[in-house]
């Protein structure tokens, strides 16, 4: 499983949507709300062993910057 295909299962596990696909963001899952964000950076940090700043945190609004955002810190 690659780095973006692992991202997208943490997704949908958080989020507890299966259509959850590269699109997604904080504007169009009405489910990505403040306490699933915290649990989305919380699962990441435990599935990739990161430690993420909370400026890296706040900055993660959709999938393609949760991507990069891990791939500078692997």
């Amino acid at each position: 499983m690659n780095l973006e295909e692992k991202v997208l299962e943490i997704m949908r596990e958080v989020f507890d949507q299966q259509e959850v696909n590269t699109d997604v963001s904080q504007k169009n899952c009405d489910r990505w709300d403040s306490l699933r964000h915290l649990s989305l950076a919380s699962e990441l940090e435990e599935a990739f062993d990161i430690e993420l700043e909370p400026e890296e945190i706040a900055e993660m609004t959709d999938f393609q910057r949760v991507v990069s955002m891990l791939q500078s810190k692997l």
